[in-house]
């Protein structure tokens, strides 16, 4: 009985030895590499600011971050910045997840919304499942009168364990 327990234990720890190396190995296989504008890190906190390309008359910027706050927990929050108070500014965040090699939305956070301001923030907790990379993608806009601008940001991404 003895030496059954033992080869079970050299079975179990080849096991873990084996599986673990695939799972080090599937962020190292990718990290460093760029997928649809996003650089792939082992980084815990990702920001991105992003100023509208042509001069706008209302939108000033888009910012969003994700950050890991505990094993498999992000924070996801994104902002947008009018030049001057508008009738309706607003920021959408959305935390997508990296699948054979597309990023597709894993969660949609709760719209930040605001009437008669410059300024629009929102923040969400979420819960991730490990063995992939994350990134948050922002939705920018703001709304005077009948003119309506809007741009959107994206981090780069992170890799959750």
């Amino acid at each position: 009985m003895k030496k059954k327990g033992k080869i079970i234990i050299a079975v179990v720890l080849l096991l873990c030895m084996v599986f673990g190396t695939l799972h080090s190995y599937a962020a190292d296989d990718l990290l460093g590499t760029v997928v649809d504008g996003s650089l792939l890190t082992e980084e815990t906190e990702v920001d991105s600011i992003v100023y509208p390309k042509a001069r706008y008359s209302y939108l000033a910027s888009g910012t969003g971050s994700i950050k890991l706050t505990g094993t498999r927990t992000v924070v996801i929050s994104g902002a947008t910045t009018a030049l001057q108070s508008v009738d309706k500014i607003q920021v959408y965040t959305y935390l997508q997840r990296l699948k054979n090699g597309t990023w597709v939305n894993f969660y949609s956070g709760t719209p930040g919304i605001k009437y008669n301001t410059y300024y629009v923030s929102t923040s969400n907790t979420v819960t991730v499942e490990g063995g992939y990379y994350y990134r948050m993608c922002g939705a920018h806009s703001a709304k005077e009168g009948s003119t309506t601008e809007s741009l959107s940001s994206y981090t780069d991404g992170m890799w959750i364990d």
